[in-house]
């Protein structure tokens, strides 16, 4: 990201953030496991999956960012915010087009990939995803209060590999959306 306000990068952030709750909300909190559970087809995921795909990147990330937040040595806040060049990348390969569309396919590690991992199946995906958007919303108003670029976080990936912090929260973010987007396109192969 290009500079920016960090009132208005959270605020973009944290917008997204309640439309995909909302999105969650509205479309998947009525659906029986079975619905849940339903694949399209060869390898595809169920909206089940993508959000157990996306609850064990949260299971990561949520205790990091809160030690980062809680525990940063750069607690005074900039008034803008602007992403390193690795830190871009990272949250562009995952962000939507324009129009809503995936850019590319990636594929996903086998300890993120519900299809391998089958620790990260649980009775509610949809409670628990709600859940840690709720944690996460918090989480982006607090980081409102100290240096999102100083504060740095490891990669869950390959913690070796830091991110400032304003650009761990935009690749969550957008990591997010495109999961559920895609729960929402196998929402519609249920009807």
């Amino acid at each position: 990201m290009k500079r920016v306000a960090v009132d208005v990068f959270i605020k973009k952030l944290s917008m997204l953030t309640a439309g995909m709750t909302t999105e969650v909300n509205d479309n998947f909190t009525s659906l029986t496991m079975e619905q849940l559970n339903y694949s399209p087809g060869n390898g595809e995921w169920s909206i089940a999956q993508c959000l157990e795909h996306l609850n064990a990147y949260y299971r990561y990330y949520i205790p990091v960012f809160k030690g980062k937040v809680a525990n940063t040595l750069y607690n005074k806040p900039t008034e803008t915010f602007t992403s390193s060049p690795m830190g871009r990348a990272v949250y562009l390969s995952v962000k939507l087009g324009k129009v809503q569309n995936v850019k590319r396919k990636l594929k996903a590690r086998k300890e993120y990939n519900p299809l391998f991992n089958s620790s990260l199946k649980s009775d509610d995906p949809v409670k628990d995803y709600l859940e840690f958007q709720e944690q996460f919303a918090e989480l982006l108003r607090e980081s409102e209060q100290i240096d999102l670029r100083k504060t740095k976080c490891p990669l869950s990936l390959r913690p070796v590999v830091k991110l400032n912090l304003g650009d761990a929260l935009a690749f969550i973010t957008f990591h997010n959306e495109r999961h559920i987007y895609q729960a929402k396109r196998v929402l519609k192969k249920l009807k």
